[in-house]
Parts: structure tokens; C-alpha cells; sequence
């Protein structure tokens, strides 16, 4: 595995993977090395490479951090094997490389691509090219397989990236950066930051009472007769019949 940052290259691709792993019938070895730098991912202390695109550190601009599900789908794994079918011409041992191929990529996607979140994986890399324009060169699908797979490859690529000042988009912040001994960065402009677990919910507190802000009404007056009958309530004398005065007693 690479070591973050990177001290050394190390570089790995689906070809590469399928000589290490299995044993390779003679016929295969020819359209096998057709794929030599297909799916390939590298990282150095001068530079990083998808797909065969070599990018020079001192020309990369920023890092982009997306979820393997967001990167890798059912319809980007039938195009991969289309892809593989269209590098290979028909020789003898074509069939064989195809069908291990496919399986090797769908042995790393089974267990990932089947949950909400797969593993963060480095999608994209923009670079300044010729005439200072920015240029992206993109993680194939074996290539964000293999990162979700083995994380101590993403970590080697950010840790190198920011060892050279490039910025890092989109890596979910870690519950303990401190012990994790850095902090990761936000999302890149005009895209959401994806999170390891459920995304957390900042409500601002209420205001207290002495920040509430208060109402002064005017002191209101007792109504007067001319408002009370103005207003449709009529005001009636005493009736004589109700209210009739003590007669005085006579002392003793």
C-alpha cells in the first residue's frame, strides 16, 4: 500500500491486479497487456495518474472527494464491460480476460454499492493545462473499486495532494479530526459535502425572552357616555320602580 503522503510511486491497474491474483493462462497474457494501464491509479511524490492521464502535483488545482455510490452504478459497470470488450480485439484468450475482469470488479462493488454509502473515493482531479485552462481527469470505475476497497490508497492521494497546497473537496469531516491529526475540507462550490453517516441538522437556538423584542400599547381611558352611545350602547337612567329610598324610623 502507499504511504500518505506518498514517498515513492505506486501505481496499480486491472491487468496488474488480474497477473497478482490469479493464474493466467498463456493465451490470456497477450490481450491482457492491451489493459495495461486501463483502470489504473498512481500516486507519487510528483505526480498522480487515472486511466494512463498522468497529472503533475505543481499543475493540480483541487481534489474532489465524492461517495463510491455516486461514482460507480449498475449502468456505469455494464458500460465498463462494454469498454473492456471495445479495447480487446478478437484474439484467442479475449473472452477469458473480459469474464475475469468483470468478476474481479463485481466481487469489489457487491458488498458496496448494495448500502446507502459505499466509502469516500477521490473522483476527480482538476489541473491547469495548456494555456492555464483547468482540465479534470476522473477515476475510472476499477479505480474507484479499489479505492473504496482500500482506503489507504484515497488517504495517500489527499494526504500527497495537500502536502503540495492542492485543495480537498467533499471528504466527510471525521468525528475526532484531532486524533485523526488533520482536518478535511468542505464541499467544492456548488456541490453538497457527502457525510460518513446521516447528515446532522443545526437548529439556531430560540431567542431568550429579554431578546424578544416588546410591544408598547398606549393606556387606554375609560369610554365615555358620548362613545357608548356612539357605538350603539344606550345608556339608561335609573328606573323608579327598582330603586325606592329607606323611609327614616322612628327612635326609641
Amino acid at each position: 500500500m502507499p504511504s500518505a503522503p506518498a514517498d515513492a510511486l505506486w501505481e496499480i491497474s486491472l491487468a496488474a491486479y488480474l497477473r497478482r491474483r490469479t493464474d493466467l493462462p498463456s493465451l490470456a497474457l497477450k490481450p491482457l497487456g492491451l489493459l495495461d494501464r486501463y483502470g489504473e491509479v498512481a500516486v507519487g511524490p510528483d505526480h498522480m495518474a487515472f486511466d494512463g492521464e498522468d497529472v503533475p502535483w505543481d499543475k493540480a488545482v483541487r481534489v474532489i472527494v465524492r461517495d463510491l455510490v455516486e461514482v460507480v452504478s449498475d449502468k456505469a459497470m455494464a458500460r465498463e464491460a462494454e469498454k473492456i470488450r471495445h479495447l480487446l480485439p478478437p484474439v484467442p484468450g479475449r473472452k477469458w480476460v473480459v469474464d475475469h475482469a468483470m468478476a474481479l470488479l463485481g466481487d469489489f462493488a457487491a458488498p458496496r454499492l448494495t448500502k446507502a454509502r459505499g466509502g469516500d473515493v477521490v473522483s476527480e482531479v482538476v489541473y491547469r493545462g495548456a494555456l492555464g485552462r483547468e482540465k479534470t481527469v476522473q477515476c475510472g470505475v476499477f479505480a474507484a473499486l479499489l479505492m473504496a476497497t482500500w482506503p489507504e490508497v484515497r488517504h495517500s492521494l489527499i494526504a500527497t495532494a495537500r502536502l503540495h497546497g492542492v485543495e480537498v473537496y467533499g471528504e466527510a469531516v471525521s468525528a475526532a479530526p484531532e486524533a485523526a491529526g488533520h482536518i478535511f475540507s468542505a464541499a467544492p462550490p456548488n456541490q453538497t459535502s457527502a457525510a460518513d453517516d446521516e447528515p446532522t441538522l443545526l437548529i439556531p437556538p430560540r431567542p431568550s425572552a429579554a431578546d424578544e423584542p416588546t410591544i408598547m400599547l398606549p393606556p387606554q381611558s375609560a369610554p365615555h357616555a358620548d362613545d357608548l352611545a356612539s357605538s350603539g350602547s344606550a345608556v339608561l337612567p335609573p328606573r323608579q320602580d327598582l330603586w325606592t329610598p329607606a323611609e327614616p324610623r322612628p327612635e326609641g
